[in-house]
C-alpha cells in the first residue's frame, strides 16, 4: 500500500500546501511486531503517531481503553501534556498486530501550530476545547444550507379578499373571521387592468382611531397598491432582505403570477429559527384536545430541521422541552375542569422533567392533588390525558409512571408518604421510583405542591452511606465496551452500541446520584454537573470535559433517530460506529473512554467496589 500522509486527516487538513510538504520532508516510518510496545508509560513522547496500516491498542491498567486503526492519532495529549501526565494516567499503546505508523517529530509540530494559528488552536486544545471545535465546524457547514431555504417552506397565510366597496367595518370583520392580520383589496378585475391593494390591522387602527375615519368607509381608497410581492420559489432570505428594506412585515407571494398567500415577517423568521414559533401558535390557540395533534406531530419535524442545520442539541431539547410542555399544559387545561387545575400540580418526569426529551419516547407523568380536595371526574379526565398523549405519539410507559394510574395521581401526603418508603425501605422499584421523581419538573397547576414533595426528599435525606452506595449502584450496571473498535478494524464491522446504556445513562444516574447526595435542587444534568464542580465535588476542568461528552453523545443519539425513524418505526438507542464519520468515531472512542473514567470516581466516591 502507498506509504503516502494522508492530509485529509483532522486537524492536518488546516495545514497549507507549503506546510503539508514541510510536514512530509519531516515525517519518519515506523514498523511494529504484534504485541510490540510502541510507547511505554514511562517513555517520554517526543512524536505523534499516525497509524497507516494495523491496529494499535491503547492500555490503561490492565484493559483495552481504545483502539486505534488506520488513520488514528496518538499521543497528542502526552506530546503536549508531558510525561508526568502520561505516567499519571498509566497508559501504554501496544501494536495488536503488525503495525505501520507516520512518525511526526514534535519540533515539525511545534513550528506549524507556530506558524497556523488554525492547526496550533486544535494541536494544543483540550479533549473538552476539541469537541467544542469540531462541532462548530461542523455547525458552520451546515448551517449554510439554511440560507437556501425556500418561501415554500414557510408558513403562508391564506389570502383574504375584500372589494374595493367593502368598508372598514367589513375589513375588519373579514380579519377577525379569518384570524389574519391583514386583507387583500380588490380594485376591479386584474385580469382587465384592475389591481390589487393591501390594507393591514395597523392601518386600520390608524384609520380609525387615530383618524377618526368613519369605519363605513370604502376600503378601496384607502389601501395600497404598490404591492412588495415575490414567487413561491424564491430565497426566504430574499423575502427577508426585501422585508428589511421597506421596513415591512409582510410581502405578498405568488406562484405562476397568481396570488397564493401572505408571508409574514413573523413566520419568516419561524423558519430561520426552524418552525418553533409556528407550533408555539398552533398551540396557543388550540381549543380542542385535536388541535393539538398537528402542533406535537410537527416536533419532529422541527428536530430535524433544528438538527439537520447544525444547532446543537442542548438548544433542541430546551427548545422540544418547551413546547412539549406548552402541549402537555394545554390539553391538561383543555381536558381537567378549572378547579382541577387549581388544586393540583401536572409534573413530568424523567428525561422530559430534566429537559433533555428528544424524539417521544414513552410518558413520565404524574399528578399531586392538594390534600383534601376530591374531582369527581378525576379518573376520566386522566385517562384521557394518557389516551390523547398516545394518540399524539407519546407511547404509554411500561412501567405505567403516568397520570392515569392512581399509584402516580394522588395527594401530596400520599406522595410524601411514598417518598418516606422510597428512602427508608429502598428495594429496586423504589429506588426507580425516586430516581425518576427526583427529576420531575412542573408543568401545569400549581407549581408550589410540587416544591413541597421535593422539599420533604430533600429534607428526609440523610448521610446514610448505604442508601447512597444502593443509589448510585445501576449507574456501573451497563458495559462501556473498550475493545469495541477493535472488532471494527480486525473484522471490518462493529456490533451496534446502545448508547443510552454505554454512555448517557452512566452519566446521567451517576450524576444524579452526586447531586441528590449534595441535596441539590437542580434537574438537568448539564447544570447538575456545573453545580457539582461549583461545590468542589467535580474537578472543573473534568466537568467540562463530562458535559462536552454528554452533548456529544446525545447528538450521536439523535442523529441515529433522526436518521432510522420513520413513522410507526420503533426508536432504538443503537448506533454503528462502522456508519460513522472520522470525526464522530474518534470523538465516539474519546468519550466511551472518558465514560469509563466517570464510572470509576462512582464506583470510588460511592464505594461500590468493596
Amino acid at each position: 500500500m502507498s506509504d503516502a500522509f494522508d492530509f485529509a486527516i483532522p486537524p492536518f487538513d488546516r495545514l497549507t500546501p507549503a506546510e503539508q510538504q514541510r510536514l512530509e520532508q519531516a515525517l519518519d516510518i515506523g514498523v511494529y511486531a504484534k504485541d510490540s510496545v510502541i510507547l511505554n508509560r514511562d517513555e517520554p513522547a517526543d512524536c505523534l503517531f499516525v497509524v497507516l496500516q494495523g491496529l494499535v491498542h491503547e492500555r490503561q491498567g490492565g484493559d483495552v481503553a481504545a483502539v486505534h486503526g488506520a488513520r488514528d492519532s496518538f499521543d497528542m495529549k502526552a506530546l503536549f501534556g508531558g510525561v508526568a501526565q502520561q505516567h499519571r494516567q498509566g497508559r501504554s499503546f501496544v501494536a495488536a498486530e503488525d503495525t505501520i505508523c507516520h512518525l511526526i517529530p514534535r519540533q515539525i509540530l511545534t513550528e506549524l501550530a507556530r506558524d497556523n494559528p488554525a492547526f496550533g488552536e486544535f494541536v494544543y486544545q483540550d479533549f473538552a476545547e476539541k469537541l467544542r471545535t469540531l462541532a462548530s465546524e461542523r455547525s458552520n457547514r451546515e448551517m449554510a444550507a439554511l440560507t437556501m431555504a425556500r418561501i415554500r417552506q414557510a408558513y403562508l397565510h391564506p389570502p383574504v379578499f375584500v372589494d374595493a366597496s367593502a368598508s372598514l367595518r367589513d375589513a375588519a370583520a373579514a380579519m377577525k373571521q379569518n384570524q389574519a392580520s391583514s386583507v387583500l383589496v380588490r380594485d376591479g378585475d386584474p385580469a382587465r387592468g384592475g389591481c390589487i391593494g393591501i390594507l393591514t390591522g395597523t392601518d386600520l387602527r390608524d384609520l380609525v382611531v387615530l383618524d377618526g375615519r368613519p369605519v363605513e368607509s370604502p376600503v378601496g381608497p384607502l389601501a395600497r397598491y404598490e404591492l412588495l410581492s415575490l414567487d413561491r420559489d424564491d430565497l426566504l432570505f430574499n423575502a427577508l432582505i426585501m422585508m428589511t428594506k421597506h421596513s415591512v412585515r409582510r410581502v405578498v407571494v405568488k406562484e405562476q403570477g397568481a396570488v397564493v398567500g401572505v408571508l409574514e415577517q413573523i413566520d419568516l423568521l419561524a423558519v430561520l429559527s426552524n418552525h418553533s414559533q409556528v407550533i408555539a401558535l398552533q398551540v396557543d390557540r388550540a381549543t380542542a384536545p385535536e388541535d393539538l395533534r398537528s402542533a406535537s406531530h410537527d416536533i419532529v419535524g422541527l428536530i430535524r430541521t433544528l438538527h439537520g442545520t447544525g444547532v446543537k442539541v442542548p438548544f433542541i431539547a430546551d427548545l422540544v422541552t418547551e413546547l412539549n410542555r406548552k402541549i402537555f399544559r394545554k390539553l391538561f387545561e383543555l381536558l381537567a375542569p378549572p378547579d382541577l387545575v387549581e388544586n393540583s400540580c401536572l409534573i413530568v418526569m424523567g428525561s422530559e422533567g430534566r429537559g433533555e426529551q428528544l424524539l417521544k419516547t414513552d410518558q413520565d407523568n404524574g399528578l399531586i392533588l392538594r390534600d383534601g380536595y376530591e374531582c369527581p371526574t378525576l379518573g376520566q379526565v386522566t385517562d384521557a390525558f394518557t389516551r390523547t398523549l398516545v394518540d399524539f405519539g407519546y407511547p404509554p410507559c411500561p412501567g405505567n409512571i403516568m397520570v392515569s394510574n392512581p399509584d402516580w395521581t394522588r395527594p401530596l401526603s400520599a406522595y410524601k408518604d411514598a417518598i418516606f418508603h422510597w428512602i427508608h425501605r429502598p428495594d429496586e422499584a423504589a429506588q426507580m421510583n425516586l430516581a425518576i421523581f427526583y427529576d420531575a419538573a412542573a408543568v401545569a397547576g400549581d407549581p408550589s405542591l410540587l416544591e413541597e414533595a421535593k422539599g420533604y426528599l430533600l429534607g428526609r435525606l440523610q448521610d446514610n452511606q448505604m442508601f447512597f452506595t444502593a443509589f448510585a449502584r445501576p449507574a456501573l450496571a451497563f458495559d462501556t465496551p473498550s475493545s469495541l473498535f477493535g472488532g471494527l478494524f480486525e473484522r471490518k464491522r462493529s456490533e451496534p452500541v446502545d448508547i443510552k446504556k454505554a454512555g448517557i445513562f452512566p452519566i446521567v444516574h451517576g450524576i444524579r446520584a452526586l447531586a441528590l447526595e449534595k441535596h441539590m435542587a437542580e434537574t438537568n444534568t448539564t447544570e447538575r454537573i456545573w453545580a457539582l464542580a461549583d461545590k468542589g465535588v467535580l474537578d472543573r476542568a473534568f466537568a467540562g470535559e463530562l458535559a462536552e461528552a454528554f452533548t456529544f453523545l446525545s447528538t450521536l443519539r439523535l442523529k441515529a433517530r433522526v436518521d432510522t425513524t420513520t413513522a410507526g418505526t420503533q426508536i432504538d438507542n443503537l448506533v454503528r460506529s462502522e456508519e460513522m464519520g472520522k470525526l464522530d468515531r474518534d470523538q465516539f472512542k474519546d468519550c466511551l473512554s472518558l465514560v469509563k473514567k466517570f464510572k470509576e470516581f462512582i464506583a470510588y466516591h460511592f464505594h461500590l467496589n468493596h
